[in-house]
């Protein structure tokens, strides 16, 4: 089959959705697969489903068929590898669905939030030089005929319009460079790395990141502790998972205490995972055996923390832009306005 390209979280959540549905109901996975492949329409998806069915039937287990396509996460694959071998891979599945669904609210509040108020500006900045290199030069030409000419700041606005139409090809070209630089920079591996690390690092960034950290650590042991999955081994599966430089060091701490004999929950509060709220939360849950729910609890509460941030940020962007953009209209426009007035007053 030709090359498929790495399956995104939301075909993740969608392809264990779809197992999750059909094996508690005593369909195994080759059948399950069977089923799907019948339902895809798509040729990629057809394709992927058809290989993994291939080599169920060829004997291999569901862990070995999915390493095989080299399309599914590091994480699905060996959390599907350890539910197949404590014998949960129904609850391994429901768990992999809630936390890769999860991910996509949240990485879709993320892309709103950047994407919007880019698309404002971007389209106020048209506006902008719109005004100045068109709709200043037709004044300026009423102004002449009425035997006066722009000034003051008018004037410089409209020059400021005849140096962009000047440099506009240049200014378009640059703009392109830029923007082929960021992708192939973010495309990257390195560039990549890099721009996560500013992201997780930086004072105005880091606490937002590390909450989305955290939403993704609780998850990850809720499907842990769910699974039946030793929870030494469920800590580096969630290291890799979280990709997180602050959060790496905070794991290792836990493993740590966990080595010396403590319990998880001690081992979080050593580490400072979590609000102090939630340590406490997870020690009660511990001692009465909920610790399962306990960690959904805390997942879907920095869950929506981070929802409720985006949705501030996004609160507070959009009327800023609005009067931003208003001022630096009417600006430009009470330039020219106001001495038209004049003349007009003075014809009178």
């Amino acid at each position: 089959m030709k090359k498929i390209k790495k399956l995104n979280n939301r075909e993740v959540a969608a392809f264990c959705g779809q197992l999750s549905l059909l094996l508690p109901a005593g369909i195994t996975p080759f059948d399950g697969i069977s089923l799907m492949a019948q339902d895809t329409a798509s040729d990629d998806g057809k394709a992927l489903l058809t290989e993994i069915e291939n080599s169920l039937r060829d004997g291999l287990t569901l862990y070995e068929s999915l390493d095989a396509t080299k399309v599914f996460p590091e994480y699905v694959v060996s959390m599907i590898l350890l539910g197949e071998e404590s014998g949960n891979l129904d609850i391994i599945m429901k768990k992999l669905t809630e936390y890769y669904e999860q991910q996509c609210t949240i990485s879709d509040s993320i892309k709103s939030a950047v994407s919007y108020p880019l698309i404002m500006v971007c389209l106020m900045l048209l506006i902008l030089a719109v005004l100045l290199t068109k709709i200043l030069p037709i004044f300026n030409q009423v102004f002449i005929q009425l035997g006066s000419e722009l000034t003051g700041i008018s004037k410089q606005l409209m020059n400021m319009g005849h140096a962009i139409q000047t440099v506009s090809g240049f200014l378009i070209a640059l703009l392109i460079i830029f923007a082929a630089a960021g992708l192939i920079l973010y495309k990257s591996p390195k560039g990549h790395a890099w721009g996560k690390h500013f992201l997780h690092t930086n004072r105005f960034t880091k606490g937002f990141y590390l909450g989305v950290a955290y939403s993704r650590f609780a998850g990850a042991l809720s499907m842990i502790t769910a699974g039946g999955i030793d929870i030494y081994k469920g800590l580096e599966l969630a290291v890799r998972l979280i990709d997180n430089k602050l959060m790496d060091e905070k794991v290792t701490t836990c493993k740590e205490v966990l080595s010396g004999g403590g319990y998880l929950y001690e081992a979080i509060k050593e580490a400072n995972i979590f609000r102090a709220q939630h340590q406490r939360m997870l020690q009660i849950g511990y001692r009465s055996g909920n610790s399962e729910v306990v960690f959904d609890k805390i997942s879907k509460q920095y869950e929506d923390d981070t929802l409720s941030r985006i949705q501030k940020i996004l609160g507070a962007i959009e009327p800023t832009l609005v009067i931003a953009f208003s001022l630096m209209v009417g600006l430009i426009l009470l330039s020219v306005i106001m001495p038209l007035i004049g003349i007009m007053s003075s014809i009178g």
